[in-house]
């Protein structure tokens, strides 16, 4: 057998086999990708939970500890789901600004409890003059929401960002047949002066709620934190 000849029998095979393990080697991180993606899913659902369930009043003496650790547990569960999308990144997803712009929401709402001076984002009773909201669209009701009679609100999270952009959008209570990402579309077109504090523009915390009867949904600030 000639040197020319079993050079390319050996070409051949390496080539066969770059294309059988590099083909394993994607279906493995496309499961693996599958499920990050399920385990933040549910990762979500425990966020959503825990938000919907702040301790009562019922105990003013005991209040405040059960306040505290509320909000330790609920800081917890977001960095989980941080830790989660930290793992979905390192297997270079193809849409990777999409999960690195929800990583950083996530590690901003895992956050602890902190003094104002030791933020850049505020609560609306840390501001001397709050974001004012100039528009906000309407969130589509979406034909399969309408096709199943879905009804309901969606709750979003939202930073009104010093510069003018609406940021750090996250659905603190969610509806199903595409409802919550159209409040998220919705809610990243909102235009709004954003807050002062001490003198200058500041960012602040926000909640909107979009209320889905039978068609679009405008939103409203809520009187409560969510």
């Amino acid at each position: 057998m000639s040197t020319a000849l079993t050079f390319h029998r050996l070409l051949t095979l390496l080539f066969v086999s770059f294309i059988f393990f590099g083909t394993q080697f994607l279906a493995t991180a496309q499961t693996s990708l599958e499920q990050l993606d399920a385990q933040l899913k549910l990762q979500y659902s425990a966020i959503e939970k825990e938000i919907g369930a702040p301790p009562g009043h019922e105990n003013p003496p005991a209040y405040r500890l059960m306040l505290r650790s509320w909000q330790d547990r609920l800081a917890n569960r977001f960095a989980e789901a941080a830790t989660t999308v930290e793992n979905i990144l390192k297997l270079n997803p193809p849409n990777a600004e999409f999960w690195g712009e929800r990583l950083e929401t996530l590690r901003l709402y895992s956050q602890p409890i902190s003094s104002p001076d030791q933020r850049t984002i505020f609560g609306d009773s840390e501001v001397q003059k709050r974001a004012r909201v100039i528009d906000s669209p309407a969130a589509a009701y979406s034909d399969e929401a309408r096709a199943n009679k879905i009804k309901g609100e969606v709750r979003l999270r939202v930073v009104l960002a010093s510069d003018g952009t609406v940021r750090n959008v996250f659905p603190i209570k969610s509806l199903s047949r595409g409802l919550t990402e159209s409040a998220m579309d919705a809610a990243r077109q909102i235009k709004f002066q954003p807050a002062i504090r001490n003198g200058a523009p500041a960012s602040q915390f926000a909640t909107f709620v979009y209320e889905f009867k039978k068609g679009d949904a405008i939103p409203y600030i809520p009187n409560t934190v969510f």
